[in-house]
């Protein structure tokens, strides 16, 4: 039997109000990560390594290990991670990044740690192209390849050697909060940790909240036109599709833009950006108006076709519907266009058109909103 070992890594340096903001978020969301896994009897170490020393004080009460690690712009996750299974020589790895999780049952983790216990040479990852959960056997695996994965986004694929599967697609584990988009759409759903709340409690995310709750409102009617647009995966239109009675308009572009490659060497190309370089802002958010009811908006596949490199700072004030506090004059115009428009068109990240989406659904189920057909 592998001794199975969760591992969290959560850090950061926020540069700015909003940044903090998100920060906060993310967290509380360890924290109640923390209480439901340290339940889990499958798990034999749950270890933390953060940047800030209030949550490797608070995590203590939830009985996990935790080291502050020092902030680093160059951060390099590969090689971290493999520092921490040679230190701690774990047999068995369930990575996790400190944002995903927020709804994930304790029951999921018991499973993928009972699986990892038994076995060997195997690989399971929430996203293999995209991955913030992975779950590994041996650990020593890792410590076997050559060029370590910059970010967690490319674990899964550093370990596609393994034998290897994705994980239940599960709003567990698909959903991560890195964006206000994200913090905005999981105070949605009734079973946020009680960290979550206490801080959401504090939040003011106007006009995005009621942009989001106006789009959940539209994905609800029948026959209503829902558009969602950028790395959208397949999984998460099914999962709307056999839920809802709306009709769903696709544009998927740039999956695994990440993982790929594709960002850091300026390849992402996107054929919603083209028409938007024929017809201005105005008129890409003008034929939006005229196809949906209601949109969702992965912005990242858009800022990175007209090659803008934006600091955390833009990119979650365009996804607050906030042109004003936005230096970068190509992404405050297109946020100011898509604030202007006649429908509500809410912007975020990725976690938006996948995660996200799944979670609007799970929220209108809740509320007991579902056509009585599709529940």
């Amino acid at each position: 039997m592998n001794k199975v070992s969760l591992v969290i890594f959560e850090g950061g340096m926020p540069e700015s109000h909003v940044e903090e903001l998100v920060t906060a978020v993310r967290k509380a969301v360890v924290l109640d990560n923390l209480e439901k896994f340290s339940k889990v009897p499958e798990l034999d170490n749950i270890f933390l390594y953060t940047t800030y020393e209030d949550l490797a004080v608070a995590a203590a009460d939830y009985g996990a290990k935790s080291q502050i690690v020092p902030a680093r712009k160059e951060f390099r996750f590969g090689e971290a991670l493999a520092k921490v299974i040679r230190k701690q020589s774990l047999e068995a790895v369930i990575y996790m990044g400190g944002a995903s999780g927020a709804l994930m049952a304790p029951s999921e983790i018991s499973s993928l740690a009972r699986e990892l216990a038994v076995s060997h040479g195997v690989m399971r990852a929430n996203n293999v192209f995209s991955s913030d959960i992975v779950g590994f056997t041996p650990a020593s695996a890792l410590l076997e390849v050559a060029d370590l994965p910059a970010s967690d986004n490319a674990l899964g694929m550093t370990l596609f050697h393994l034998s290897h599967r994705k994980l239940p697609e599960t709003i567990g584990a698909i959903f991560d909060v890195d964006t206000p988009s994200d913090i905005a759409i999981l105070g949605l759903h009734p079973s946020t940790g009680p960290n979550v709340r206490a801080v959401l409690g504090k939040l003011d995310f106007e006009p995005l909240n009621s942009r989001l709750k106006k789009v959940r409102e539209r994905m609800g009617m029948p026959l209503s036109e829902i558009c969602v647009i950028g790395r959208v995966s397949p999984g998460a239109v099914l999962y709307v599709n056999e839920r809802l009675q709306c009709r769903m308009r696709v544009f998927s572009e740039e999956r695994g833009m990440k993982a790929l490659g594709r960002e850091e060497h300026h390849r992402v190309a996107s054929l919603l950006g083209c028409l938007a370089e024929k017809v201005g802002f105005e008129g890409f958010v003008s034929a939006l108006e005229k196809v949906a009811d209601a949109v969702l908006i992965d912005t990242r596949v858009l800022f990175h076709h007209f090659d803008l490199e934006l600091p955390a700072k833009d990119r979650f004030n365009s996804d607050l519907l906030r042109p004003d506090a936005i230096d970068d004059p190509v992404a405050r115009r297109i946020t100011d266009c898509l604030l202007s428009s006649d429908i509500p068109i809410a912007p975020g990240g990725h976690s938006l058109v996948s995660g996200g989406l799944r979670v609007i659904v799970d929220s209108l189920a809740c509320k007991g909103e579902l056509p009585s057909d599709s529940a």
